[in-house]
């Protein structure tokens, strides 16, 4: 008794000395662990700077947000067979003109791009694929929701929101209807996305005995550490004969013509054989969230040959780059570093939320000063402020070197399309920033086609005649409070 009595007696005279010594001893193992892991040189410097100057909450915030990487297991257990028709054998420069005629009509100065693509991510180009652009959501869903009624053997639906609003009751409805009919419905959901609803199309989806399941719970002691991490893919297979991916979310904002807050945006109907390659993201995506491996029908097995169009209605070489904080972390990075090192006429860009990091800042202004035209479309307001003060911040940045940058005066435009030339476009769900470079799952298209290519930018033209430019009057005028406001959150633009 009189040893615990002194114990205490000792600790109530020195609690500062041992909370000093729990900070140092946490501080030091948290730099540790930022120094051996952290690859950003900055961004390390920030953190092990907020955890040395913030005691406990420094360490406590990069313990839960810091720490953005997972190692997935998935790729070990999906069927090897499918693994391997997925990947591509190495291409060389002398052994280019002998592959098959699928880079035929790819101008000279992409095939050097090609033979890199593959090194940062060997999976296979694909011939024979057609891209249908579906304007909004008065556009998209009617489609998306016939496909599913339409569906007979399987369905996989990945969304990172999915109100459960008057629309989404009507995809709750037909996915319900399609798991009657005996279709096998798979619906995967980011635990963080599904919250911006009150009421969960999760639990309705369940209720009509649909597996809906969410991706990394954050409500969970086993994946707290991962909370910043979210699944921002947008997916939709059914029967292996036709996919959807783009940015829209499941959401009544997105049907321009009635919403009250409407979200203008753009998805992509596929079909084709690149169909197998979004599939399995999907299936990847499904075992980390679930430990279930699923299966689901291929587009040579299951598609009616009946059915197949001519070749020459399906022209666009297309393939999947899927990113994500784990072992396919800066696919995305690349993939367009690679494809601007090409752009000899033209690189334009619309996306909702514009605050490319450092590397991708300069490979814009390296093309910018060879004389290739560089213009960017982004809202005139974003869903979020903060974003919006960011990007203000950098816009004399951005415009340096002749880039142009314009301001799309319509309601939130959220489209993500990235067009070089006449050629290469690149359609998903990524953004140009360091949430999707970094931290969130991505799906992207890389897509070679002439036609495609013309379609977007007549998308990107109409959508350039309704926005203003920014000019350096335009920076120049901005108040000094609201400059520093803009800079001060730009301090944080590599964790938002």
């Amino acid at each position: 008794m009189q040893i615990s009595e002194a114990l205490v007696n000792w600790v109530a005279i020195n609690w500062v000395t041992l909370i000093v010594i729990f900070h140092i001893s946490l501080s030091v193992l948290t730099s540790l662990h930022i120094l051996l892991f952290k690859e950003n040189e900055g961004t390390s410097l920030a953190w092990i700077g907020l955890v040395i100057f913030s005691p406990v909450i420094g360490s406590l915030f990069y313990w839960l947000f810091g720490i953005n990487r997972i190692q997935r297991s998935a790729k070990k257990i999906h069927p090897q067979k499918l693994n391997d028709d997925l990947k591509q054998i190495k291409l060389h420069k002398t052994e280019f003109k002998d592959q098959n005629t699928n880079f035929h009509n790819i101008p000279l100065n992409w095939h050097s791009a090609i033979i890199a693509g593959h090194r940062i991510h060997p999976v296979n180009y694909l011939a024979g694929n057609k891209v249908e652009s579906l304007i909004n959501g008065d556009a998209a869903y009617p489609a998306m929701i016939q496909s599913i009624n339409d569906a007979k053997h399987s369905i996989v639906l990945s969304s990172y929101i999915f109100d459960y609003d008057s629309l989404g009751r009507q995809f709750v409805s037909a996915l319900g209807q399609a798991q009657k009919r005996g279709v096998a419905v798979n619906v995967l959901l980011d635990s963080i996305g599904i919250g911006y609803s009150w009421h969960k199309s999760s639990r309705a989806l369940k209720k009509m005995g649909v597996k809906a399941v969410s991706f990394l719970p954050a409500i969970s002691l086993s994946s707290i550490r991962f909370i910043n991490l979210r699944n921002h893919r947008k997916i939709l297979c059914v029967d292996g004969k036709v996919a959807y991916v783009g940015g829209m979310n499941i959401s009544g904002d997105n049907l321009v013509e009635s919403a009250t807050h409407p979200i203008n945006d753009i998805q992509f109907k596929i079909s084709g054989p690149v169909i197998d390659q979004i599939s399995q993201v999907f299936i990847e995506d499904w075992y980390f969230t679930t430990n279930e491996l699923i299966e689901f029908p291929s587009y040579k097995v299951s598609s009616d040959t009946n059915l197949q169009q001519d070749k020459t209605d399906t022209p666009v070489l297309a393939r999947v780059i899927e990113d994500g904080p784990d072992e396919n972390h800066n696919k995305i990075r690349w993939t367009l570093i690679n494809a601007l090192a090409c752009a000899q006429k033209s690189v334009k860009i619309m996306t909702p939320y514009f605050i490319p990091d450092q590397t991708l800042m300069n490979c814009l202004h390296s093309v910018a000063m060879r004389g290739v035209s560089v213009e960017i479309i982004v809202p005139q307001h974003s869903d979020i402020s903060f974003v919006d003060w960011i990007m203000e911040a950098n816009f004399s940045r951005v415009m340096a070197h002749g880039i142009q940058i314009y301001k799309n005066n319509s309601p939130f435009e959220h489209s993500k399309i990235t067009m070089i030339d006449d050629v290469w476009s690149f359609i998903g769900s990524s953004n140009w920033d360091s949430r999707s470079m970094e931290l969130n799952f991505e799906i992207n298209l890389e897509c070679f086609d002439e036609d495609l290519n013309k379609q977007l930018t007549d998308f990107f033209i109409v959508k350039k005649q309704n926005s203003s430019l920014i000019t350096q009057a335009d920076v120049d005028k901005v108040s000094v409070p609201r400059k520093i406001r803009n800079n001060l959150f730009r301090l944080f633009s590599p964790y938002v």
